[in-house]
């Protein structure tokens, strides 16, 4: 299992992370910004880290 973090004080909401995790973990929340919306999917491949140009997402194996 993995723990996604996402510090919403420095993301852009240029929904990078939407369009890139292969798992659908993201959906849109209301501003535009990432919602962790299916967490239990997380296949743990950082793409959503590896996409986000300013670096507000973290995944840690728990």
């Amino acid at each position: 299992m993995f723990e996604i973090t996402i510090n919403y004080d420095t993301c852009d909401a240029d929904q990078e992370c939407i369009n890139a995790c292969p798992a659908q973990v993201y959906d849109e929340g209301e501003d535009g910004k990432p919602v962790i919306a299916r967490p239990e999917d997380c296949l743990g491949c950082e793409t959503c880290v590896e996409v986000c140009p300013t670096g507000s997402i973290t995944v840690q194996e728990v």
